[in-house]
């Protein structure tokens, strides 16, 4: 079955291949029947010239194939063998070379027609072009162009004619330049470069392509203009004299910028300069005048820069005219000259000796008894005393080093009287010989005069000798008498007379005729050098000479030492026959000045004195720890420069730091440390010690920010200084400022505009340069920042109603510093002023809000209306209270058993007042004292005083009282009554005081009264207060009065005082916390005399 099925369908299959096959032969013989189809047309194309090129084309059912070019056939090999153009067999046309002429070219309009034996089929045309391509460019770029940066650069490029049109493309370095947005290529060809850089710079060629080929423009280049700009600046030099300096000046730009040097305020010293390839320069051995401004001066195309720098040349101080040794009269003036010149002109200071602190002294300033001139060159000492003593050095400090000058001052009490150097010595000649008597005076203090006088024998009369024929008074002081005779025998005085003193020496002559004459005193000794005096002890020195060269050799030779104190008259021998040249002088008396002298003496006797020594007062040397020589080689080393400052860095607004470096000092052992001096403003001068000869650097602190100092250094060893490094000034950094603003005033002045100035801070307050200030304005929670370069600001569009807070603050370049204390302005109530307070409290405002006038009007209808109230109401209380009690009648006694509960009450107010309990130390006026029963007790006439060290006294009450003056003690006052005998409640009738009491001022002396009907405010006060309440714990009263008399007294109400201070006062309602005492009295006339029948009313 099923193989009858298969073979069923592959007879159906075969049938349906066979029917196809007979379809498909039945419609290719139906296609060659008819025109020709084009299967492939032709398409336009662009050949370049003498390349080969085909236009295809393709038929079926064609039986022949032609082409037209521009209408007519194109004539190929077929039909004329020399033609370079051939006809495929599959219908296409192939050009062996496309040419291009004038006459005869291939370019046009081709197509090709397919024909057969049924008709003729065209195809689409088609356009043969020929390409070409110009060799010049219509437009072509400048072969330079410049531009400086930031500029925008234009490249016009037109390219040559071409077919097809040729693209433009542009090259920079031999790279395609691609479209940015820096750099783009306009339709035109155009290459535009906006906002040029300096890597826009090269060579740019304009190119266009075709299919011919590609042309391309010749190289433009580009050149982007760089102003000169320095790679390094010249640097300020300080520099020593002679040395050699460089200024360094490296400058880039394009193109390269021609450099230049000059100098500002001179001429550049050719030739000790030299220009360097790098465009340096050098100046050689600069000298004081090279000092000033260089400039180095770079330019090119792009333009022109300079820079400038300083050079300061400096000399080392030198020492023009130095201090001389003093030696001066206590209480005398004297001065000292010191002056030093050097570049730049050095800070002359002085150091005074015996100073604890410091004892530098500078330009115009004074200390004690000793002043410096306002140039600083002379220094003064009025009044001298034997304290000003010592040495005093000159100092002479700027940047480029240190000098120092010392001089000797000693004040003396006294100066020594005059001495002989040669005196007169007896004489034995012959009669017509010449007499010489010689008299050389020596005075080192003042300049004596020289006097003879002639006494024949020692009984009779002295006289006067004056120049004659025969006697000569030469200038040197010596007697010559020509021509002896016997009456010419005598005594001859010498008398030398100065401001010091007065010295005498005595010769005698005698005429003989058997005489000899002595002697020549041209054979006595020459004299040694000036003793040095060293101070041994407080009672003992040691003297040291050199003997005179001109000593003759082989002759026995010894001194003799003289010494001189205030209070002598003459100079005495201290010690004789010294064979060596030193020795000591022992038992000299304890603080008293000393001047000594030495002779030398042969055996011709002795020689004139040696210069006087300088005067000494016999004291512990003050370098008993230290040898002579070690005394020597420190005073020689530290006299040279040792320390060099090299910097001075500041590391806060208050700190610096100080470098130094040691100069040519190898031996530690003679430097005990160094001394840093600050010059600071006002020439205010301050030291500070660094022990050891280690350390290079130190901070130093407590400075003033944006403050100019000047430092130096000065090594010592014991109690030698040396000589001042080199000085170094800086200013040191600013810093917030350290208060705020004062004196701040908010003015309103038209609707919503507010005036607010203030006062500009001082340079110690605002610690720099105040570059603005900040004004904080606050108005309910919003908040606004204002700023202002002036001391003022104009505030607008300012928020009406309610009240605005105001605060300034001062900035620096560190930052604000603190604000000002607030002000209140009310833009309410129309208030115009709010002035900061200026008081001790910083932060109270003075702030007085205007109180309206209708208030006024009010107040006084009111006043006058509750005083006739009052009393209307008095009047009528007397009226009625007809049957009261007697005025001898029994006070009344109230109880507290009348108050036994809680429910009790009391209702007049003298009674609403709170007591004290036992165990309560201050009075509470809380709420809880209402419910105590206890606490409503009548207080009349039962005080109850707090055991305080205060005392009551009545204030404004003294013409009432002063008649009776009150014992410490209070006595027992009996109470009277009026002829009515009504006592009077005034605290029912007057109305209480207000809950809030007007403040108190507590600036105020004098307490403030309250003048209301029958009111006393009683002050606490000290306790010698006539009134003394304070005594016991209850108080007896007895109040004077004369019952004859019908005078009567209130009801006086006394109130425990409690804490308070001394000036304080306040009202009935806040005695809980005052020292104060309130009555109410109705004041009448004082009674002279007490009532006899007084009572007791102490409950």
């Amino acid at each position: 079955m099923v193989v009858i099925y298969w073979r069923c369908n592959e007879q159906f299959t075969m049938d349906i291949i066979f029917a196809l096959l007979l379809l498909a032969a039945t419609m290719v013989q139906a296609n060659q029947v008819g025109p020709p189809v084009i299967k492939e047309h032709p398409a336009s194309m662009v050949a370049r010239r003498n390349d080969p090129a085909t236009l295809n084309c393709a038929a079926t059912g064609a039986s022949r194939i032609r082409w037209f070019r521009d209408g007519e056939e194109v004539t190929t090999t077929s039909e004329d063998p020399q033609s370079h153009r051939i006809l495929l067999p599959s219908g296409s046309l192939f050009f062996l070379r496309v040419v291009s002429s004038r006459r005869g070219g291939d370019a046009g309009t081709y197509w090709c027609v397919a024909s057969n034996s049924y008709s003729a089929t065209r195809s689409h045309n088609a356009t043969l072009t020929v390409a070409s391509l110009g060799h010049g460019f219509l437009t072509e770029p400048r072969s330079q162009v410049k531009a400086q940066i930031g500029e925008t650069i234009r490249l016009p490029c037109k390219a040559p004619k071409g077919s097809p049109i040729p693209k433009i493309s542009w090259l920079k370095d031999g790279k395609v330049v691609n479209n940015s947005t820096q750099v783009i290529t306009t339709l035109k060809g155009e290459l535009m470069i906006k906002k040029a850089e300096k890597v826009d710079s090269g060579s740019y060629i304009c190119q266009a392509q075709n299919i011919v080929g590609t042309r391309e423009t010749k190289p433009t280049t580009v050149t982007i203009l760089i102003p000169p700009w320095f790679k390094e600046c010249p640097a300020n030099a300080t520099i020593a004299s002679g040395s050699k300096v460089e200024f360094r000046c490296n400058v880039e730009g394009t193109p390269k910028p021609f450099v230049t040097w000059r100098r500002l305020d001179g001429k550049v010293p050719f030739g000790r300069t030299t220009i360097t390839e790098d465009q340096h320069l050098i100046i050689d051995e600069v000298i004081s005048q090279d000092s000033g401004v260089y400039v180095c001066e770079a330019e090119n195309e792009a333009g022109v820069t300079v820079a400038e720098a300083r050079l300061v040349v400096v000399a080392a101080p030198e020492v023009v005219q130095r201090p001389h040794d003093k030696h001066v009269l206590a209480g005398e003036t004297t001065t000292f000259d010191c002056k030093i010149k050097g570049e730049p002109s050095p800070i002359i200071l002085w150091r005074l000796p015996h100073y604890k602190h410091v004892g530098v002294l500078t330009y115009a300033q004074t200390r004690g008894s000793a002043s410096v001139s306002e140039n600083g060159t002379v220094l003064k000492i009025e009044e001298t005393s034997i304290e000003n003593s010592g040495t005093y050095t000159c100092w002479g400090v700027s940047s480029g080093g240190g000098i120092s000058s010392n001089a000797e001052m000693l004040v003396v009490e006294a100066y020594p009287p005059p001495v002989i150097g040669v005196g007169p010595q007896n004489l034995n000649i012959a009669p017509g010989a010449m007499a010489t008597f010689p008299c050389e005076p020596v005075s080192e203090s003042s300049p004596p005069t020289v006097t003879w006088w002639y006494q024949p024998t020692i009984q009779d009369t002295v006289q006067q000798l004056i120049e004659t024929v025969r006697i000569k008074l030469p200038q040197t002081g010596a007697l010559i008498i020509k021509g002896v005779k016997q009456i010419d025998s005598g005594i001859y005085t010498c008398q030398i007379k100065a401001e010091t003193g007065i010295v005498e020496q005595a010769a005698i002559l005698k005429v003989a005729d058997d005489a000899k004459e002595k002697a020549q005193l041209t054979h006595l000794p020459a004299p040694p050098s000036k003793p040095i005096v060293k101070s041994l002890n407080e009672t003992s020195v040691h003297l040291t000479w050199l003997p005179n060269s001109q000593i003759t050799e082989g002759k026995k030779l010894s001194h003799i030492v003289e010494y001189w104190k205030k209070g002598w008259d003459e100079w005495r021998v201290a010690i004789a026959l010294i064979a060596g040249e030193s020795c000591i002088i022992s038992d000299l008396s304890f603080g008293v000045s000393y001047t000594f002298l030495v002779r030398a003496v042969t055996n011709t006797g002795p020689s004139f004195p040696s210069p006087w020594s300088d005067p000494i007062v016999p004291h512990l040397p003050s370098y008993h720890d230290a040898s002579i020589d070690n005394i020597h080689v420190a005073r020689r080393r530290l006299s040279r420069p040792t320390i060099s400052l090299t910097s001075a860095t500041p590391s806060s607004p208050d700190s610096v730091v100080l470098s130094w470096d040691y100069v040519n000092y190898h031996d530690e052992g003679l430097m005990d440390g160094i001394m840093i001096y600050t010059i600071g403003p006002n020439n205010d001068i301050k030291e500070y010690t660094v022990l050891g000869s280690v350390s290079s650097t130190y901070t130093l602190r407590g400075l003033s920010p944006y403050t100019t100092y000047t430092f130096f250094i000065v090594p010592f060893w014991k109690s030698i200084e040396g000589t001042p490094s080199n000085s170094y000034t800086l200013k040191t950094p600013e810093n917030v400022p350290l208060v705020s603003p004062s004196n701040v005033i908010a003015t309103l002045r038209n609707e919503g505009t507010m005036l607010i100035t203030w006062s500009p801070l001082s340079q110690s307050e605002a610690q720099g340069k105040v570059m603005r200030y900040k004004i904080l304005i606050t108005h309910q929670k919003n908040q606004t920042i204002e700023t202002a370069q002036n001391p003022w600001l104009e505030v607008h569009d300012l928020e009406l109603g309610g009240l605005h807070t105001v605060r300034v603050a001062a900035m620096t370049s560190v930052g604000y510093g603190p604000y000002s204390s607030p002000i209140l302005v009310d833009t309410a109530s129309g208030f115009k002023v709010a002035i900061q307070d200026t008081s001790e409290n910083p932060t109270s405002v003075i702030y007085t809000s205007p109180q309206p006038a209708w208030l006024l009007y009010m107040l006084v209808p009111v006043v006058i209306l509750i005083s006739l109230v009052t009393m209307l109401y008095v009047r009528r209380l007397r009226h009625k209270d007809v049957h009261s009690p007697t005025p001898h009648s029994q006070p009344v006694y109230q109880d507290p058993s009348l108050y036994s509960g809680p429910h009790s009450v009391n209702m007049y107010g003298e009674h609403k007042l709170w007591r004290l309990t036992e165990g309560e130390s201050h009075g509470s006026l809380t709420s809880s004292k209402l419910l105590q029963f206890h606490q409503l007790r009548n207080e009349y006439a039962e005080p109850k005083l707090d055991n305080r060290n205060e005392t009551a006294e009545p204030y404004a009450t003294t013409a009432l009282l002063s008649s009776s003056p009150r014992p410490m003690k209070s006595p027992q006052w009996s109470k009277c009554s009026d002829d009515s005998g009504v006592q009077v409640n005034w605290a029912a009738i007057i109305p209480p005081p207000p809950s809030c009491p007007p403040p108190i001022d507590r600036d105020l002396g004098d307490p403030r009264v309250y003048s209301e009907p029958g009111l006393l405010l009683y002050k606490g006060s000290s306790h010698h207060s006539q009134y003394n309440n304070i005594e016991s714990s209850e108080q007896h009263y007895e109040w004077p009065c004369n019952p004859s008399l019908g005078h009567t007294q209130g009801v006086y109400t006394d109130v425990s005082p409690s804490k308070g201070g001394p000036n304080m006062f306040f009202t009935f309602n806040s005695l809980n916390r005052s020292g104060y005492h309130k009555g109410y009295t109705e004041h009448r006339t004082q009674p002279a005399q007490q009532c006899e029948n007084g009572r007791n009313n102490t409950q």
